[in-house]
């Protein structure tokens, strides 16, 4: 028994060091990658890269520990984010499955049987259909007796060309994609998350305006009714007056609308229900630092893209297929074995002559499959190419939204600089208006002109603000993260 066994050691071990792994391992595809991002910003400083590193917690840039204690919350009780988790669990358990294969398997069998056997059959006419030797198969007809038996069964398939490695390898592979999609997720979340507080945040402002324009507007009526009452002003002035009051006061329940709405999708992010989060009113830019981009960014921080390492991970795995369809044309090498305790007596049972066993070699050649090797072949080739395609179309991709979320940061800075120039100029034009209307050098319409171009040029100030912030979110969120400054060496 030693014997054998030491020789089929020796046999598996030759056999295992001279397999044959079917399929080209995976190398990366060379793709035309920009060194940096200046050209895209149309900047040529890049003094700010080598200070500074990747940064997981992005959000914290904004320097808003409300903000940052909703995306945590978020991340821990979103249910999308629980269910992505949950997949990644699936996803490492698919990879255990598909290396399953390369163990031995073996089963414990064990069971009584009372036999009876015909008296109108010929002893050993079952041995002759093919049947395994056994008690049974050679009673003598007529008979009856007890069998009591137990087993071990093994089966183990020798991966002589690759076909469960490279199947294991793909698994990995699909699995690495689903932990990809789940940070993609996440990064969406936190999006979600901050452009809905900024959102939020735009339309308390655009409230407080509403209110201390309506306020204005209100002094005026009265005002204008004063002059009216000893003819300094006509009755068309006073009714212009109580419109604009009238439309300043309409705006403020449907920007309450829009705030509420806006708060029930926050929480909904968060994983609380409707109506139960209650975030006290506070002007955008009080609540928010519009932090600073850092320029020339290297192109290499496109790697921390999930949607890049997930299509990258789908490669992988489609070109590992190909090996594992490859090897299915090829012979599969197999060791079955079966031994145990067999006995027609319980008291015998456990005993050294009741041992029976039997262990070889088997081999599976395909000779006529119908094309279906073919076709598993042709598909996953196919596959690999759809999937090369869509990991050089999703980089592409990747570079035009840095590129013009790059270019939209820049100029919403130059926008943002004019705009506050814009609203100086015409606050001081309606304080002008104002001062020359009450001395009667100008009519009212002067005056209502000069109050629409201040309401306006504010209002799009505000706007301009959250869309830049918003933009910086969807940069954070086009390049995996963003970046913190690195600390520096304590000199030796």
């Amino acid at each position: 028994m030693s014997t054998i066994s030491n020789r089929l050691a020796v046999a598996l071990m030759a056999l295992i060091l001279s397999s044959c792994v079917q399929g080209k391992d995976y190398q990366r595809p060379p793709v035309d990658v920009p060194h940096d991002w200046s050209p895209m910003a149309h900047t040529t400083d890049t003094s700010m890269v080598s200070d500074h590193q990747p940064e997981s917690e992005w959000w914290k840039a904004f320097q808003n520990e409300e903000l940052s204690g909703l995306i945590e919350r978020a991340l821990q009780h979103n249910h999308d984010v629980k269910r992505a988790l949950a997949r990644v669990i699936e996803g490492r358990a698919s990879v255990m499955s598909a290396a399953a294969g390369l163990y031995p398997h073996m089963n414990l069998s064990s069971s009584y049987s009372n036999i009876a056997v015909s008296e109108n059959t010929l002893a050993g006419l079952r041995l002759a259909t093919g049947q395994q030797p056994g008690p049974q198969v050679f009673a003598t007809p007529g008979t009856s007796f007890d069998l009591w038996n137990s087993a071990l069964d093994l089966r183990w398939e020798m991966d002589f060309w690759g076909r469960i490695r490279r199947g294991r390898e793909a698994a990995n592979a699909d699995a690495h994609a689903i932990e990809q999609d789940a940070r993609a997720v996440a990064l969406t979340l936190v999006s979600d998350v901050g452009q809905s507080y900024f959102r939020i945040r735009e339309l308390d402002e655009q409230l407080d305006i509403a209110k201390r324009t309506l306020t204005a507007r209100q002094e005026y009526v009265e005002v204008i009714q004063k002059r009216a009452s000893v003819g300094l002003a006509s009755e068309l002035d006073v009714k212009r007056t109580e419109v604009l009051a009238a439309e300043a006061a309409g705006l403020i329940p449907d920007l309450a609308r829009l705030r509420t709405m806006e708060s029930h999708r926050l929480e909904v992010l968060t994983g609380m229900s409707p109506g139960s989060l209650d975030l006290r009113s506070r002007p955008l830019r009080d609540a928010i630092v519009q932090p600073n981009i850092p320029l020339g960014l290297p192109s290499q921080l496109l790697e921390r893209r999930p949607d890049i390492l997930q299509a990258e991970a789908t490669l992988v795995a489609s070109n590992a297929r190909i090996g594992q369809a490859r090897a299915y044309f090829f012979p599969a090498l197999s060791i079955t074995g079966q031994g145990g305790l067999q006995s027609v007596e319980f008291s015998n049972w456990f005993t050294g002559g009741s041992t029976n066993y039997s262990i070889g070699p088997s081999i599976t050649l395909p000779i006529f499959q119908g094309g279906t090797n073919l076709a598993r072949l042709d598909s996953a080739e196919s596959r690999h190419v759809q999937m090369l395609e869509n990991y050089q179309q999703t980089i592409l991709q990747a570079f035009r939204e840095v590129a013009d979320l790059l270019t939209s940061l820049r100029a919403r800075a130059e926008q943002l600089t004019h705009q506050r120039a814009q609203l100086s100029a015409a606050q001081g034009a309606m304080r002008l208006a104002d001062i020359r209307y009450r001395k009667g050098l100008v009519n009212y319409l002067d005056v209502l002109d000069a109050q629409r171009m201040a309401l306006a040029a504010e209002t799009q100030l505000v706007l301009t603000e959250r869309t830049r912030l918003t933009d910086m979110v969807s940069l954070f969120k086009a390049l995996g993260g963003g970046w913190a400054p690195i600390p520096a060496k304590n000199p030796t």
